[in-house]
């Protein structure tokens, strides 16, 4: 398989250039960049080999894979596309004719005959149909490992990268663009640039170094499907799209996509030959060889024709299930009912703490609970959907759970009065204490609530206002890690020039907030003392001016904070553990940063004109109030807020969260793409949101 598609016939022309303390290298692949210190240089090759292993480590751990080579691999059976689909041109009907000669296709192998196929052309795309539960997500994931794993593989062809469309909306965003997103999110060290602003991922992108396997296009929103049909039509690089036959009805006759293969049924040989080895299939199996004239038996067969339904009736079996309970339900239920039963046998049989022994005991969870949790999960992919009204949600269908998108079902009332509390909650107390400290216990209690009041309420309209806006990238994780030393001046100094003018305009909108809340509650408390109006007057005056200063200096500093920020190494680790781990490394220099310099600022202004007794609660809780609200409005924060502290308060989600994702994926529940996750199956997935919205309903008293 030498002749992949991304290898180059051309040799490697290279041209230096020297300037600004650097050495540009142009080659035919792109640019090396060598620091003028003698930093090692930075190759695409290299980011590719990078690239390789992170895709490889995450399809390594993916525990579908791993059954499929130690255990009875099941056979995929195929045939050619349709032609409507496929269409004529450049051979597609001869291609997917060549493709579908290799059926039945064995998982635990190469895969020879597709990556012969596929590597036929320089950009090959290529199309895989089946429906629901056919073994196409399995097919391509193997595929991917087997064309990584090969001893054939070079730096000249291009890396399988999946990724899951349901997540893109053709609308707002190119396929290409798109994927370079998806590319930098999952592995941040290609967000770093190369000469002429382009960063690495475009780079790999546009140079057709990655194959992009687009897994589940049915995944989308039906609304989106024929703008999505368009795009991928003109897309003229390297792909791989799944999807079902339904969801590319859009197609006109005569246009078509590109050659393909669908997915086929299992036969009943293949059924037997993986259920015959478990004790209380024998008597089941012999009537489904034989179900001329039963109904039951026909549809039980009909059922465990997918390699899905098959793989969860062994877990219905392993769990204590009778096959025999299977045929009874048959004789009165439709078929639909028959997969949700063997569906809902799944988490039971994965959670089971027998078959489970050497499950840490902090691991094991009950399969209710855990039931419960992942049902919640599920809710809240199906909830995401695209509205203008909410710009922070997303598509119908969501497949990535992404920890920072975890707290969104919530609306954002509730968000925003679940932030504030907290905000409120922190910054109070910390003022009425540091005025008990210097001995004026008496306004300690007063001036407790009115800045729990003033700075809750202000903060909570703030996120409201980022939520709404999504102004400077709020809630959005940072792609970057803090390091002192690794990146040139020129380069820090281009990013706090870029998030300058952004980070300024998000603390002058959010000091403008505070400071009329903060004023409007002192100037009303004051006319409740029975103070003058001039006097209040002046007290939100003094707020009305305070409030921009304080959110414009936040701004300031956090764009300053940006000198410490460096891209990703390709060494590091991503997964979504890592990623949350160094956005809150970045959120705690941010808040420490902003709390001590606000802090000291405001503390020694007020001390300046009221005296040290003021200035030092005042300093404390500006401090608090501008570091503890400013994390409310990042990634790593509102995690903390929402989905650390809120969620496991209302019992929808374990308070070891990270601990029960990572163990879902240990399971088979789940799977890592990159920096998110997902559910092994959006059928599962979606089997487990409509039980938990059941089980969820008010019942007939009104009680749940």
């Amino acid at each position: 398989m030498s002749d992949r598609p991304g290898a180059r016939a051309d040799g490697a022309r290279s041209v230096a250039v020297a300037g600004d303390n650097h050495a540009h290298i142009f080659t035919g692949d792109g640019v090396t960049v060598v620091s003028g210190s003698g930093r090692r240089p930075v190759t695409p090759a290299e980011n590719l080999h990078a690239l390789r292993q992170r895709v490889l480590a995450d399809l390594g751990q993916d525990q579908v894979q791993q059954q499929l080579r130690s255990g009875h691999p099941l056979p995929v059976h195929c045939r050619a596309a349709p032609e409507e689909l496929t269409g004529r041109r450049d051979g597609a009907r001869e291609t997917s004719a060549a493709l579908a000669d290799g059926s039945p296709l064995d998982l635990a192998g190469p895969l020879r005959n597709l990556a012969a196929v596929y590597t036929k052309e320089r950009r090959s795309q290529l199309l895989v149909l089946g429906r629901a539960g056919s073994g196409k997500t399995i097919l391509v994931r193997r595929f991917a490992q087997a064309w990584l794993e090969s001893a054939d593989w070079t730096d000249r062809e291009p890396v399988p990268v999946i990724f899951s469309p349901g997540s893109w909306d053709p609308t707002a965003t190119s396929l290409r663009d798109w994927l370079i997103d998806r590319l930098e999110r999952d592995h941040p060290f290609l967000a770093r640039r190369v000469p002429h602003e382009r960063t690495w991922a475009t780079q790999l992108i546009v140079m057709g170094h990655v194959l992009a396997i687009l897994d589940g296009f049915d995944e989308m929103a039906e609304d989106l499907y024929p703008p999505a049909l368009r795009q991928l039509r003109a897309f003229n690089l390297p792909l791989l799209l799944t999807s079902r036959h339904d969801a590319l009805s859009g197609i006109k006759p005569g246009e078509g996509l590109f050659p393909g293969i669908e997915l086929t049924d299992l036969t009943f040989d293949d059924c037997a030959a993986r259920l015959d080895a478990s004790a209380g299939w024998a008597s089941v199996l012999d009537r489904l060889s034989s179900h001329s004239g039963e109904p039951a038996a026909a549809r039980l067969a009909s059922v465990l024709t997918t390699p899905l339904m098959l793989t969860m009736a062994e877990a219905f079996h392993a769990s204590g299930g009778d096959p025999q309970c299977l045929l009874k339900l048959a004789e009165s239920s439709s078929q639909d009912a028959l997969e949700k039963r063997l569906l809902d046998a799944f988490v039971p049989r994965t959670y089971d703490p027998i078959l489970n022994l050497s499950v840490p005991k902090r691991r094991r969870w009950s399969a209710e609970r855990a039931g419960h949790w992942l049902g919640y999960l599920a809710t809240h992919l199906r909830k995401q959907k695209t509205d203008a009204q909410k710009p922070d949600t997303r598509v119908i269908g969501a497949q990535d759970i992404e920890w920072w998108q975890l707290g969104t079902t919530m609306s954002l009332p509730a968000r925003m009065v679940v932030s504030g509390v907290l905000c409120g909650l922190v910054s109070g107390p910390a003022v009425a204490l540091a005025l008990v400290l210097t001995s004026n216990p008496q306004a300690a209690v007063l001036t407790m609530f009115l800045n729990m009041l003033a700075i809750g309420l202000a903060f909570g309209l703030v996120h409201g206002f980022a939520s709404k806006l999504k102004v400077g990238g709020a809630f959005k994780p940072s792609r970057m890690q803090i390091r002192v030393r690794g990146e040139s001046r020129k380069v820090r100094s281009r990013r706090v020039r870029e998030s300058l003018l952004p980070r300024v305009g998000v603390g002058l909108a959010g000091g403008l907030i505070f400071g009329i809340v903060l004023g409007g509650g002192f100037a009303v408390y004051a006319m409740l003392l029975s103070y003058s109006w001039p006097v209040a007057a002046l007290l939100f005056g003094n707020w009305l001016v305070a409030g921009p200063l304080i959110g414009l200096a936040a701004g300031v500093i956090v764009a300053l904070v940006t000198w410490l920020e460096t891209d990703a190494k390709p060494e590091e680790s991503v997964s979504p553990t890592d990623l949350l781990r160094s956005n809150r490394t970045i959120v705690l220099v941010q808040m420490g940063v902003v709390g001590l310099v606000l802090g000291l600022g405001y503390g020694t202004a007020v001390t300046h004109f009221n005296g040290f007794a003021l200035g030092l609660p005042s300093g404390i809780g500006a401090g608090l109030a501008a570091a503890i609200g400013g994390g409310t409005l990042t990634a790593w924060g509102r995690w903390v807020i929402l989905v650390r502290l809120w969620l496991p308060l209302s019992g929808h989600l374990p308070w070891r969260v990270n601990a029960f994702l990572d163990d879902a994926r240990a399971r088979g529940v789940l799977r890592q793409a990159g920096a998110v996750y997902q559910f092994r199956h959006a059928r599962l997935r979606d089997r487990l949101a409509e039980a938990h919205r059941q089980h969820e309903q008010p019942t007939e008293g009104g009680s749940r």
